[in-house]
């Protein structure tokens, strides 16, 4: 039976041996020579390193979602950008109509029967929202 380790956790695992190698294990157990003093340095030292570590590792998944979340955003960005696209072009599009139907109104303003027809048209939308003021 054989476990499948990541490379993360060999590395972790040839840094610890590296490590009681050098300091020892905090248990007596050091290089020849030690004295307890170098012993308690050795435990101190192992510790901060470990607890660097978790830290380092605390980081990395906050580093991981900024990320994500970063990428999120330029997502929106990019989706935001289009929908400004095709509303810039439905603007252009409807400018168009409607600078077209001005026309049309200025060329019946300067006949006759086009100003009474203009006069009729502001008396049937003043009606309308007269009746709608009403309700």
């Amino acid at each position: 039976l054989r476990l499948h380790m990541s490379a993360s956790a060999m590395q972790q695992r040839k840094v610890d041996k590296s490590r009681v190698a050098l300091f020892g294990n905090g248990y007596g157990a050091g290089p020849a020579g030690s004295s307890s003093a170098d012993i308690g340095a050795a435990y101190t030292t192992s510790f901060m390193e470990k607890e660097n570590d978790e830290h380092i590792g605390l980081l990395h998944g906050k580093v991981s979602q900024l990320k994500q979340m970063s990428i999120q955003i330029g997502d929106f960005v990019n989706q935001d950008n289009k929908l400004l696209d095709d509303m810039g072009g439905s603007f252009d599009r409807t400018n168009g109509l409607l600078s077209g139907t001005m026309k049309r109104l200025d060329a019946l303003a300067q006949t006759k029967d086009g100003r009474h027809m203009i006069y009729l048209g502001l008396f049937v939308l003043g009606l309308f929202i007269f009746l709608y003021m009403r309700r």
